[in-house]
């Protein structure tokens, strides 16, 4: 499952939708299960192609797509198949902070044991997942200063066309981030022009 391919029968997606669930607060409403594997949704290979891929990457989402939540489990998976690896996630309030790392955690808990047997959750919070392989994903609110204290592999930016210092935060972390993944509803400004330019 450590493989680097964008294919339901091996690696991230394999992972995803074979080995571990997802927990939906909506499934009343929708007639589905509360807690299920992630679904096999054509557009997720085509999109994890495109994170193996690209370095830096721009995802202008509408809501209900699973968007962050593919981008979140695409992270989870890294760091526990990849060791040493820190990935930070940036969104403008602190409840969203905490929701992007509950995201990474329900997929870490509902994953099958021997998975999480192998790799151990070493530290557990609001804010901070550290992995027994010495893999790390934290979150942060809103801010240049949040992002200036780190040097990760990689960086995540949820709604980042509604982060107020949006190109300052990128702008901060492109020297030092291997990877750099946006992600965001659209709405006027940095994130939505560098979307426009990509067409």
């Amino acid at each position: 499952m450590g493989e680097r391919v964008a294919s339901f029968d091996k690696g991230c997606l394999l992972w995803l939708t074979g080995y571990t669930q997802t927990e939906d607060n909506h499934w009343l409403a929708k007639g589905t299960p509360p807690v299920a594997p992630f679904p096999k949704k054509t557009y997720f290979a085509a999109l994890l192609q495109i994170m193996l891929d690209e370095l830096r990457l721009f995802i202008p989402k509408s809501r209900e797509m699973m968007t962050s939540w593919l981008v979140c489990g695409y992270i989870a998976w890294m760091c526990q198949w990849f060791p040493h690896i820190e990935w930070i996630l940036q969104t403008e309030k602190e409840d969203k902070v905490v929701e992007l790392i509950n995201y990474c955690r329900i997929l870490y808990r509902r994953q099958q044991s021997w998975l999480s047997d192998r790799i151990q959750l070493r530290v557990d919070n609001t804010r901070e997942l550290i992995l027994s392989n010495g893999s790390r994903i934290v979150g942060v609110p809103k801010g240049v200063n949040q992002v200036r204290l780190f040097h990760p592999y990689g960086v995540m930016f949820d709604e980042a066309a509604f982060l107020p210092e949006f190109n300052d935060c990128y702008n901060t972390v492109q020297p030092v981030a291997k990877q750099i993944i946006a992600v965001s509803s659209p709405a006027p400004g940095p994130f939505w022009d560098e979307c426009q330019l990509g067409l």
